[in-house]
């Protein structure tokens, strides 16, 4: 193996989208009262409000209790077990909480490796925002219960669809693919509504379908995440030294993978700088919550972000701030993509391939781009911006790399990842 190998492997890995399961059929950790969530490990004690939210909801929604009251008592009681979705093959945006009747996209490799991430349920008060209404939960249900299904026979009707063929496409049309995916889910909506129309129970199902996904601008970032969890583990599996292959955070604690490393490298979770919407001051929003950050891992969000000047508008900063960003970006990657082109730079690839060492020795912490829920239970979603990253992460794995020794570091690389 060389330096590149992983490298390599993120510039050229596929995702293909096969199907849309409930989580608790296709996910072996996920059962009763044992459910994911979102960044590194996190006791009970621990959650933060937003995803404190997620989990009472989700016990509402698997029918576990009545009522919020009585989910706050059973959580508090110690009676729900919570793991990461990284270790699970699984991705979760901002709360991640995912519970047995959540419908997860899946996405697969063509060695066969699977990997899952929760439809999106749209902005504002969602239950991955901490959001637990009647009508956040209604809306899940009905996801579970008639969205998921058809997807699920429209996807295996037309054999999948190639998850980082859109994701390029969406680089050449407007989107970063994280944070602004209004191009892509277009597309993802053409792709299925053939599909969805053959495959609901009736016409004014299929209209709803093919409404709430062309109505979300989000629907295609559950697609992007599976995508790009999928081929940065494929990149994590060829062991090649201290290249960053998973980006998350749990609202106390931000945390990093690192190939070569066998365990999250975390620092506390920052809060960034949001651009709020109305109504919202900088102490409402939660620090940084979230596995979608696994895009930026492969060279999308914020180190596409001179491929989406329009995003401007939603989190703040201006089209040429964007492209500052993403230069900066190069000095601390391993290379650029052969694949995401960016128009506006003469359809130069993005950076990808974040090296610790290369963050350690020029100093440039890696940003990201990232959404924000209130800190507190039940509110939702309170603005979007930039995050710098905490850089000790990344100095500390660089550190951890040089004092394995050469002997060491390929045995741990792997360990804790469900391979």
């Amino acid at each position: 193996m060389t330096v590149r190998d992983g490298w390599a492997v993120l510039d050229t890995a596929t995702a293909n989208a096969v199907g849309v399961r409930r989580a608790g059929d296709v996910i072996d950790a996920v059962g009763r009262r044992s459910y994911l969530h979102a960044g590194p490990q996190v006791e009970p004690g621990e959650v933060v409000g937003p995803m404190r939210g997620a989990i009472l909801g989700a016990l509402v929604l698997e029918g576990e209790v009545p009522d919020l009251d009585a989910a706050a008592q059973l959580f508090d009681a110690g009676k729900v077990d919570l793991q990461p979705c990284h270790s699970a093959s699984a991705v979760g945006a901002m709360a991640g909480v995912v519970s047995p009747s959540t419908p997860v996209v899946v996405v697969e490799a063509e060695n066969g490796h699977k990997a899952f991430a929760p439809l999106n349920e749209g902005l504002g008060r969602a239950l991955r925002f901490g959001a637990n209404d009647a009508g956040v939960i209604e809306r899940l249900r009905w996801m579970s219960a008639v969205l998921a299904p058809v997807l699920d026979d429209a996807l295996r009707s037309m054999g999948g669809i190639d998850i980082t063929a859109l994701q390029v496409e969406g680089l050449r049309r407007g989107d970063e693919c994280h944070n602004r995916n209004v191009a892509s889910t277009a597309a993802l909506t053409i792709r299925l509504a053939p599909g969805v129309i053959e495959h609901a129970p009736d016409s004014k199902t299929a209209a709803a379908i093919i409404e709430f996904l062309g109505g979300n601008p989000h629907s295609f970032l559950s697609f992007s995440m599976a995508g790009a969890k999928l081929v940065a583990d494929a990149a994590h599996r060829c062991g090649t030294r201290g290249l960053v292959t998973a980006i998350a955070g749990n609202g106390r604690r931000m945390g990093i993978r690192v190939s070569g490393l066998d365990s999250w490298i975390t620092a506390p979770a920052p809060v960034g700088n949001p651009k709020l919407f109305d109504g919202f001051t900088f102490d409402d929003a939660c620090p940084m919550m979230g596995d979608s950050l696994v895009t930026e891992v492969i060279g999308l969000g914020a180190f596409a972000l001179s491929a989406a000047p329009a995003i401007s508008s939603y989190i703040g900063g201006s089209p040429s701030a964007l492209k500052d960003y993403v230069a900066e970006m190069r000095q601390i990657t391993r290379g650029g993509s052969s694949r995401f082109l960016i128009p506006a730079e003469e359809f130069r690839g993005t950076p990808m391939g974040i090296d610790v060492e290369a963050v350690a020795r020029t100093g440039i912490a890696p940003v990201v781009n990232n959404g924000f829920a209130h800190r507190s239970a039940g509110i939702g979603q309170v603005g979007a911006g930039i995050t710098r990253l905490p850089i000790e992460p990344f100095v500390a794995a660089h550190n951890a790399l040089l004092d394995l020794g050469a002997g060491d570091w390929m045995a741990s690389a792997g360990r804790r990842w469900g391979e």
